[in-house]
């Protein structure tokens, strides 16, 4: 067995990274572990999306630190890696419940340490934050463009492709979008974690009605990802309290685009309202 088979199935923010894989990450979307003054009583657990890393939650994590809240990310099962030859050999190793399941493990250590423990993440990430929310893991739970819903085109085609052939592994090249901020994210899509995606996004969406927390969804009527009408579908099925805000200056990847710093500062004073 090679380095690269004994490769945790997911980087906890709470672990230190091995060198050895380390080097092979980018270096910027790392998992971290942000500790506010004080004795903070809550831990945010902040879950990234579909070929991206913990770069792009950090804005929300900063902001909730600020709030006194800490915050911890993972690094997902098959992401994160630097070089085209690593994302590839990765990132179709993904399964829906590997990556749910390194939501839980992160949310159950976060329990050893923690009263109180909130999950936020964006689009993929907000799709398996909502799952665990369904499962009654946490306590309140926000989400920006969760991926309830995945896009029409290539992306979408070639995950039907996938589920129905279930073994057929292909790779289409992003489309790249004129944008004002950076990302560390892979530029391109693979059929077999596609289909992942698409089993993601339809449990997510089974687990609504069992969804008793708080919920906060952030979306942009603007965004060329997500159909907006995926909010619709959380305040209507969701059992508990829904608050919906939204950011039509964005596109997707609301962290880091132009009203960053508006929805990161929601999302904070959202879970300072619900701190126990």
């Amino acid at each position: 067995m090679d380095e690269a088979d004994r490769e945790p199935t997911y980087l906890s923010g709470f672990d230190p990274v091995p060198s050895a894989v380390k080097e092979r990450l980018w270096e910027p979307g790392l998992p971290f572990y942000l500790k506010s003054p004080g004795n903070p009583r809550a831990i945010v657990v902040c879950l990234h999306g579909f070929g991206a890393t913990p770069f792009e939650t950090r804005p929300v994590a900063d902001a909730c630190v600020g709030a006194g809240i800490d915050a911890v990310a993972p690094l997902l099962p098959g992401h994160g890696y630097s070089q085209e030859s690593d994302q590839k050999r990765e990132i179709v190793k993904m399964t829906r419940d590997g990556l749910i399941d390194a939501a839980r493990r992160e949310v159950a250590r976060a329990r050893e340490r923690y009263g109180a423990v909130f999950a936020y993440g964006q689009s993929m990430g907000g799709a398996i934050a909502l799952a665990i929310a369904g499962e009654g893991l946490v306590d309140a739970c926000a989400t920006t463009a969760p991926a309830l819903k995945l896009p029409a085109g290539a992306g979408f085609n070639m995950a039907l492709v996938a589920l129905s052939f279930n073994k057929l592994s292909f790779y289409i090249k992003k489309r790249p979008k004129p944008r004002a901020f950076v990302n560390y994210s892979y530029s391109h899509h693979n059929s077999l974690a596609g289909a992942q995606m698409q089993r993601i996004s339809l449990h997510a969406r089974s687990m609504l009605r069992s969804i008793a927390c708080p919920v906060h969804v952030a979306h942009s009527r603007n965004d060329s990802t997500i159909d907006p009408v995926v909010v619709e579908w959380v305040r209507s099925r969701a059992t508990g309290p829904v608050e919906v805000a939204w950011f039509d200056k964005s596109d997707h990847t609301m962290p880091l685009d132009v009203q960053g710093g508006e929805v990161s500062a929601s999302i904070a004073a959202f879970f300072t309202r619900n701190l126990p």
